[in-house]
């Protein structure tokens, strides 16, 4: 064999291998020794890995083969092209002594070779790391993270990562190279950092985890060493702080409808009493459409800014009359009996319901049922107070006995007395009805004793 006959050899095993740097070499030493055998005649080869011998073998091919065998199988295992890590040559050695020995050769390079990928190294704020295959798994990464923030593209501003993240190529383990998923995952995540809390006088354990975003079994699994609910002033207690690898500000700009609160316009009237009140045209509600330009960091929002609103209805303004008037004081003979001769305040002798709890609530009265204009009377002389329509009461009248002593009469189909008049005992003053909240027709009546209102059978 002829030295331009192994030129070809050594061209054509150029041709066949992979432009990979390390298999490169490897053919390019082994298929030169290839020739030099050709040449001087038969002796051995000393096969070398880094510079340290492997073993000796009379055919160099065998070796350049098996490492691109070895390449191919470190490829399909990994799913991605790999670099060799590691000089293989051989050199030609005229000794006697020199055996055979491909197995041994093949299996130290099986044991020993290694291999690297190219990769991308994702640095975050200069000290935590991460491999990803490709610059495009890289901004699949950032798209992933930005996108887990973003609630609707439509009111979308702006979204960035307020970290400082670098990306720079490197030859790295490909166990170590990860999918753009699990890399978004663990950025989403954060991760567990330990930290002390230090107790302070006051402290409970189920204060300290709420302000930590913990359970209060977490904590305890996290301090083994607690005895029940007793803490110690100066006492140190283990704590999981979930620390954020990065920080996602979006900003998004959100339409929202909002009541318009009407306002009170009050008046005052000296034909009504200082305890009446007439409201003559009720408020409404306004409504308006407000853009706001709102920020939110990993999710949680830290600004709100109104840019832009349209009113869609104007609020309406309350008319209210309030009464000046106050009632001159009863005559010396008006009788202010709470000793328990106040007069029956209706024609009806039948109680339908008593003074004390009801379907949940407390009835602060008697109701006494009768039919429809049944007569009911002053249950003691005074002057009228309130004489007119009262929520839930209905039509209602207030009579002041003096003393701090008044009496009520609710639900009346009609009132007979007005603001200021003065009624004596047993004066008919309504005729019975079923006005506002009532079940059926009757008076509901109430004794009241500086402002409180106290069970009438106490008086009867």
């Amino acid at each position: 064999m002829t030295f331009e006959r192994n030129g070809d050899l050594h061209r054509r095993l150029i041709r066949a291998a992979k432009p990979v740097a390390g298999v490169m070499l490897v053919i390019l030493l082994i298929a030169g020794a290839f020739a030099l055998h050709d040449y001087f005649g038969s002796f051995y080869y000393q096969v070398y890995l880094d510079g340290q011998v492997v073993g000796s073998i009379k055919d160099p091919v065998e070796v350049r083969d098996f490492v691109l065998q070895l390449q191919e199988e470190a490829e399909e295992l990994y799913g991605m092209d790999v670099v060799q890590v590691g000089r293989i040559s051989a050199q030609p050695v005229r000794d006697k002594s020199l055996t055979e020995e491909p197995e041994k050769v093949m299996a130290q390079l099986k044991d020993a070779l290694a291999y690297k990928a190219e990769a991308c190294e994702i640095t975050i704020n200069g000290t935590t790391t991460f491999l990803v295959k490709d610059e495009a798994e890289y901004n699949k990464v950032i798209q992933l993270v930005k996108e887990y923030y973003v609630q609707e593209e439509e009111t979308l501003i702006e979204v960035t990562i307020e970290d400082d993240i670098t990306l720079t190529p490197v030859l790295a383990d490909p166990t170590r190279i990860l999918d753009a998923e699990d890399v978004a995952q663990v950025l989403l995540e954060g991760r567990n950092r330990r930290q002390v809390y230090l107790v302070s006088r006051g402290d409970t354990l189920s204060e300290i985890a709420s302000r930590n975003n913990l359970g209060t079994s977490e904590l305890r699994d996290l301090n083994p060493q607690l005895n029940g609910d007793f803490l110690q002033i100066g006492e140190e207690l283990n704590l999981n702080v979930v620390e954020k690898l990065v920080n996602v500000v979006v900003v998004e700009e959100i339409l929202r409808e909002e009541r318009i609160p009407f306002k009170t316009n009050t008046t005052y009237s000296s034909r009504l009493l200082h305890t009446q009140t007439r409201v003559n045209e009720e408020g409404e509600h306004g409504l308006k459409e407000v853009t706001y330009r709102v920020t939110s960091k990993n999710g949680v929002e830290i600004d709100r800014e109104a840019v832009h609103e349209d009113i869609i209805k104007e609020p309406v303004t309350r008319e209210v009359v309030k009464g000046t008037a106050r009632p001159s004081a009863p005559s010396s003979n008006v009788s202010i009996n709470p000793s328990g001769r106040f007069g029956w305040p209706s024609a009806s002798r039948r109680i339908s319901s008593y003074f004390g709890p009801r379907w949940g609530g407390y009835h602060y009265g008697i109701d006494i049922s009768g039919p429809r204009g049944t007569a009911i009377y002053a249950a003691d002389s005074g002057v009228v107070t309130f004489s007119g329509f009262s929520g839930g009461y209905g039509r209602t009248v207030i009579i002041d006995h003096g003393g701090g002593v008044s009496t009520l009469y609710a639900h009346n189909s009609s009132n007979l007395v007005s603001v200021g008049t003065r009624v004596t005992k047993g004066q008919q003053i309504a005729r019975m009805g079923a006005t506002g909240n009532a079940t059926g027709s009757h008076v509901h009546f109430e004794i009241r004793i500086n402002g409180t209102r106290v069970n009438p059978m106490r008086y009867y």
